[in-house]
């Protein structure tokens, strides 16, 4: 093949793309910790903090099935952490292996790129590995429904629980709407007081 300045030019290209694509390979990109007041849009980070608040999705027996937001706090600010698809199911896998479960209070690194969406500064991770608990701070037992009768029972929308079955205010719940604690201590931890019917009535 003749060389010509436009072939040496492609060739030129293609080597360079190719120098450039092995150097990446073998030499990542690094992240940089960085405190949360100091990022900008595209910073490649690492952060640490508390978790500031977790937003989870439970089932009708307040086992956790699903993440809807994480917002970490470095003591300069707040940001929230986004993971999508793979990543965020294997997240919520990891958050949830631990007993009790990762949340408020515990004290975690993330990593990943910055974004903002609508105003909110958030690292989204590539991967679950990119979230890290360092310090259990948060021993708040997890607190589960049973999925069968007990005899500590409540109306999913009062904030009364009874322990009789013949306590006159707990047959007026309709059966559609009653849920059942494992112990009264789970029915105070989930802010119900006991009724005061059922209270004066026990042995």
């Amino acid at each position: 093949m003749k060389l010509n300045e436009k072939n040496v030019m492609l060739f030129a290209l293609t080597c360079f793309i190719v120098v450039s694509t092995v150097w990446l390979f073998l030499n990542p990109i690094q992240p940089i910790e960085k405190h949360v007041s100091d990022v900008k849009e595209g910073d490649y980070v690492i952060i640490k903090g508390y978790i500031q608040e977790m937003d989870v999705k439970r089932d009708k027996y307040r086992h956790v099935i699903g993440l809807s937001r994480i917002v970490i706090n470095d003591g300069t600010g707040n940001i929230d952490v986004v993971a999508f698809g793979k990543t965020k199911t294997e997240l919520l896998n990891y958050i949830l292996q631990y007993t009790p479960m990762i949340k408020e209070g515990d004290y975690v690194e993330v990593r990943g790129k910055v974004s903002v969406y609508r105003g909110l500064y958030e690292v989204i991770l590539n991967k679950a590995d990119d979230f890290k608990l360092l310090k259990k701070n948060n021993f708040d037992r997890d607190i589960y429904l049973s999925p069968t009768p007990t005899n500590i029972y409540a109306s999913i929308y009062g904030k009364k629980y009874h322990t009789l079955k013949n306590c006159p205010y707990g047959k007026r719940l309709k059966k559609e709407n009653i849920i059942y604690f494992y112990s009264e201590e789970d029915a105070k931890a989930l802010g119900y007081e006991k009724c005061k019917w059922c209270k004066d009535h026990e042995n």
